[in-house]
């Protein structure tokens, strides 16, 4: 294994065990507000990228109202193929799903191809220089490179912050990671 797999096969056993233990009304209310640091970070933004989280990912949904209500647009991502394409299609709360690649749910095809401004995106763990692990497809590396005057947020629970992170030369780090206990922003400002 190498050391990402190693690391993605630890965290995951953090988080399923985090979340498992986790009281279930703090459970129900974690992730149900935009922090004030948060969304000042994100005043410029009109268009922002959700996720449908799987198994027990940081339940990114949960922040929709309050970006609809702040005057956002949202999306959800959408798998395009294997080797790691996706783009984005709107999707406001209440929406229909559609079942896609890899147990994962997206807007229908028809539904508006967007850019985001902002995209918040899942993670396996992450440091505090802001490096983010994922699952290891690729698919946020390239939506981050293609999209890379968007802001990156990362959404995690406490559990998957680690020490240090190993860094490929892809990698770009995340600008800010809400937690279901913090905000965490990056000292690096983030691009205009």
């Amino acid at each position: 294994m190498t050391d990402k797999a190693a690391l993605r096969l630890q965290a995951r056993g953090l988080r399923s065990a985090f979340v498992a233990d986790l009281d279930p009304m703090a459970h129900r209310l974690a992730f149900r507000a935009l922090p004030t640091p948060l969304r000042v970070m994100l005043d410029d933004a009109n268009t922002v990228a959700l996720y449908v989280p799987k198994d027990d990912e940081a339940p990114a949904l949960r922040l929709a109202e309050a970006l609809v209500a702040s005057g956002k647009r949202l999306c959800l991502p959408r798998v395009i193929d294997r080797i790691g394409t996706m783009d984005f299609r709107a999707w406001m709360p209440g929406d229909p799903l559609d079942e896609g690649r890899f147990g994962t749910r997206h807007p229908a095809e028809g539904a508006e191809a967007l850019h985001p401004d902002a995209i918040i995106a899942p993670l396996i763990a992450f440091d505090a220089a802001m490096t983010r692990l994922g699952q290891g497809g690729g698919y946020y590396d390239r939506a981050f490179a293609r999209y890379e005057q968007a802001l990156r947020i990362g959404l995690a629970w406490s559990v998957q912050q680690m020490d240090d992170l190993p860094v490929d030369p892809w990698d770009l780090p995340l600008h800010a990671v809400l937690t279901e206990r913090s905000f965490i922003e990056s000292d690096r400002e983030p691009a205009a």
